[in-house]
């Protein structure tokens, strides 16, 4: 495209200095021998107008004509012209064997993807501190590589205790003005927990559902939490300055409030 426009802007340049030149571009090369310029013309007339193939010496098609001022063009010395000869001299000096994968940049990659800036003295300095980076905690469990201070820590996350339920509290407690019983039935993204892991009948499982869908609609809960904070009863769902701290537990433990309620009762 960019060629074809440098092209049309070249003859349109020289059609100023050669009022000739707008006859030898014309895309109408029979219209003088037309008595009558104002009639239609049919679409095979218009098609080997634009489309001629050369045979006729009388017609000659709009394209040739943009390549006889194309190859002008090229003679006079003005602009470049990707053609043929200029795109083999080109793609010569590019081996066909070449690949982006051969020039090592996917090894430099590899490597700084792989480098962990160690100080092996940082330990013997006198300002050196303990990175709190792992907390373990009571209930966690770990093996004696976590140890290692000479790599990073990996933090594990307390396990949420699971939620045992009955088909029978299903059916009974199961309603979508009891957010805190339906809460333990979604994951941290807001996700349904498949009957599998609750163990309930496919019955129980539709009305958990249901009534999850109807308390979603009536906004007393959230449509999703993914890429937001677990959704917990009886704490707002803004962020907080607390929710950015490395250590953040929640103090709200289902099973437990479960178990309290049961024994209340």
């Amino acid at each position: 495209m960019k060629l074809i426009r440098g092209v049309l802007c070249s003859a349109l340049s020289r059609q100023l200095h050669s009022p000739n030149g707008i006859r030898a571009f014309s895309a109408r090369p029979f219209s003088g021998n037309r008595q009558n310029s104002n009639s239609s013309e049919s679409v095979d007339e218009f098609e080997q107008r634009i489309f001629s193939d050369g045979n006729s010496p009388n017609v000659s098609g709009f394209y040739q004509k943009l390549d006889k001022v194309e190859k002008a063009h090229d003679r006079s010395g003005m602009g470049f012209s990707f053609n043929t000869g200029n795109r083999s001299s080109f793609m010569d000096g590019l081996d066909e064997s070449y690949s982006s994968l051969t020039d090592g940049m996917d090894y430099k990659l590899k490597q700084a993807a792989a480098y962990f800036e160690f100080d092996p003295e940082e330990i013997t300095r006198d300002d050196y501190a303990f990175r709190p980076d792992v907390n373990f905690l009571s209930g966690m469990t770990y093996d004696t590589k976590d140890l290692d201070l000479g790599k990073p820590g990996v933090r594990k996350p307390i396990k949420r205790g699971e939620f045992e339920t009955t088909t029978e509290e299903v059916l009974q407690k199961a309603d979508f003005r009891n957010v805190k019983f339906l809460a333990n039935f979604l994951t941290e993204a807001g996700i349904i927990i498949k009957r599998s892991k609750t163990g309930i009948s496919a019955k129980a499982q539709r009305k958990i559902a249901r009534e999850i869908k109807t308390a979603r609609a009536f906004g007393l809960m959230p449509f999703t939490t993914m890429g937001t904070k677990h959704f917990v009863y009886g704490a707002t769902m803004e962020d907080e300055g607390r929710d950015f701290e490395f250590e953040t537990t929640y103090e709200h433990n289902f099973v437990d409030d479960e178990r309290g309620d049961a024994m209340g009762a």
